[in-house]
């Protein structure tokens, strides 16, 4: 059973000529705009949360790359590991991964009772490495509330 949902979104926002060494910058987030990762950071998140990690990238190569992101949980055990190949077309690239946490079905039935039934093992500091082309580029510590 998965515990996870992880999609990757990419989005393409293009600005300018290319620069010579690419740039990057990363922040956690919970907040959209018509489905949208917002630029407002966070670092703490509740156990019911769309966590978003947005990845900004300048100067990149205009060719094909590979995104990684992988999510540590509390006890240090990866969680989820995505690879998404993406094209960069443009100077400015703004791409994001999401994480939601899920329960599990048994706990499910208790869940009224206790809204954080079945999630203690995601509670605490989580942490994601992201890579691009298999160099880490930055790795963020976030925690998880219930």
């Amino acid at each position: 059973m998965r515990l996870f949902s992880l999609f990757l979104i990419l989005t393409l926002c293009g600005l300018g000529q290319a620069q010579a060494d690419a740039s990057f910058s990363i922040f956690l987030t919970t907040k959209t705009q018509d489905g949208v990762p917002s630029n407002e950071p966070n670092s703490e998140f509740g156990c019911s949360d769309r966590i978003y990690a947005v990845i900004k990238a300048n100067g990149l190569a205009k060719k094909q790359h590979l995104l990684e992101a992988i999510w540590r949980d509390p006890h240090g055990k990866d969680r989820e590991h995505t690879r998404y190949p993406f094209v960069v077309r443009h100077d400015q690239e703004r791409i994001w991964v999401w994480l939601k946490l899920h329960r599990p079905s048994e706990a499910a039935l208790v869940q009224f009772m206790n809204p954080s039934a079945g999630m203690d093992e995601f509670v605490g500091e989580w942490r994601i490495k992201v890579l691009v082309d298999g160099q880490l580029i930055d790795q963020k510590n976030f925690n998880v509330i219930c």
